[in-house]
């Protein structure tokens, strides 16, 4: 079992505190199944990163930027937050689901907060 050093780790699955990580990237995780789930997710983001569609991705650097953002992580904390976070991934119709996060304001200052580290030139036009 790996240790896990941050106490503010939540599982890349299901976002319940997690108890080991991934041997491949180090992700958090918190069950086989989740895991599981990770390793068909991974394979997912693979053959995303291998399409010649690159103008919606993030680059690796922000993605490790999201990772290390305290305020994203405090965000994360809370249990509403991250209840929609599962049923929107949950969901099947996600256009729908996300379309009523948006209304919650909750949901819109974490999608504010990962824009404002992905996209930071943005902020600075505003």
């Amino acid at each position: 079992m790996a240790s896990l050093n941050c106490s503010a780790a939540v599982c890349v699955i299901c976002l319940e505190k997690p108890k080991y990580r991934c041997p491949a990237c180090r992700v958090p995780y918190c069950s086989v199944t989740c895991f599981r789930k990770h390793k068909d997710d991974d394979d997912s983001v693979a053959d995303f990163l291998n399409s010649d569609e690159e103008e919606d991705r993030v680059s690796l650097q922000n993605l490790k930027n999201l990772g290390k953002s305290a305020a994203l992580r405090s965000l994360l904390l809370n249990p509403h937050l991250r209840q929609l976070m599962v049923s929107l991934d949950q969901g099947d119709n996600k256009a729908k689901l996300m379309r009523a996060c948006m209304q919650e304001p909750l949901f819109v200052e974490f999608a504010d907060c990962c824009l404002r580290i992905v996209e930071p030139s943005r902020e600075e036009d505003s």
